[in-house]
């Protein structure tokens, strides 16, 4: 049995087009849609590119353009980790504005709403077990977050230097200690 289709994020997809600098055929990739799909949905919504406007510019050699997604550098691996750690705290706020207010939600659900499955589901979702399988969620989710941004690999010009200390702190290579006196006159 094949996984249900998963539904395009169109508004992603548009801000990349529209604004980001990548081709075509690399955000069909990163997007896992076709391009034909992408120039289609572009033609039909009037999407412009930002790149097609703007005076073309030779890369600079050895230097590499920032790559931003959804408003964020993504070459950068802590700024990723930021802004994960930024959704997670604005989504406790309102978990804990749901908690706060969960007996009164509850209420205005059982007085506006008449079909009883929507009832259900909406009890559910503000009840004492939805609110705290959110909490662990996002526990888990800032314990990740937490987890990338101290483990973030260093750049390889760090990993270099830190092995040709460890190199240089032993063995011939090693800086020359200052003499030794044998005698102490003191």
């Amino acid at each position: 049995m094949t996984d249900p289709k998963k539904p395009n994020d169109w508004a992603g997809i548009e801000n990349d087009y529209v604004n980001g600098d990548w081709s075509i055929r690399r955000i069909a990739e990163w997007y896992q849609i076709s391009e034909a799909a992408i120039r289609k949905r572009a033609k039909a919504s009037g999407w412009v590119r930002t790149a097609d406007r703007a005076p073309r510019r030779k890369p600079v050699e050895g230097v590499e353009a920032p790559v931003i997604m959804a408003g964020v550098d993504a070459t950068k691996p802590e700024n990723i980790v930021s802004r994960g750690q930024n959704l997670v705290f604005t989504m406790l706020a309102e978990l804990e504005a749901a908690s706060q207010n969960a007996p009164l939600l509850a209420r205005l659900v059982e007085i506006h709403e008449d079909d009883p499955r929507s009832q259900k589901a909406m009890l559910q979702a503000v009840s004492l077990k939805g609110r705290s399988e959110v909490v662990k969620a996002l526990a888990t989710a800032f314990k990740t977050w937490g987890e990338a941004r101290e483990a973030a690999p260093e750049g390889k010009k760090a990993q270099r230097q830190a092995a040709a200390q460890e190199i240089a702190s032993e063995g011939k290579f090693a800086p020359r200690r200052g003499p030794r006196l044998a005698v102490d006159n003191g």
